[in-house]
C-alpha cells in the first residue's frame, strides 16, 4: 500500500492529485507485479489518442470530458466507469477539468 494511506482510514482519490493547467497530470500511486493504479487531472487538455498498456477501468472522480475509444467518443461524468482492453486505442480530452483514476491490470493468459 502506498505512503500516503493507511488502512482503515478513509481518504478521497480525488484529493491526492492536482491540476496543471494545460497539462494531463499523472500520478502513479499504487503498483504491483500485474496491476497499477494510476490518477490523471486534466484541465483544458487531452491525451492524445494511444494505445493501453494493459487492460484497463476508468472511474471518473470529478469533472467531464470525453474519451474516444476505438473512434467512438463517450461522454464521462463524475461516477462513470469505463473499460477497455490491452492495445484498445484511445483518448480523453476534458471539458474544462476532469480527474480519474486508471486500474491497469494484465490479462489472464
Amino acid at each position: 500500500m502506498t505512503q500516503a494511506w493507511k488502512a482503515g482510514e478513509v481518504f478521497a482519490l480525488h484529493d491526492q492529485i492536482s491540476y496543471e493547467k494545460g497539462k494531463a497530470v499523472k500520478k502513479v500511486v499504487e503498483e504491483g507485479t500485474a496491476m497499477k493504479l494510476i490518477l490523471v487531472a486534466i484541465e483544458e487538455s487531452e491525451l492524445p489518442t494511444h494505445a493501453a498498456p494493459m487492460n484497463a477501468l476508468v472511474t471518473v472522480l470529478e469533472g467531464k470530458g470525453t474519451l474516444t475509444y476505438l473512434g467512438k467518443q463517450y461522454t464521462l461524468h463524475k461516477g462513470d466507469s469505463f473499460i477497455f482492453n490491452k492495445g484498445d486505442q484511445h483518448a480523453v480530452k476534458a471539458d474544462k477539468k476532469i480527474k480519474f483514476s486508471l486500474l491497469l491490470w494484465e490479462p489472464a493468459q
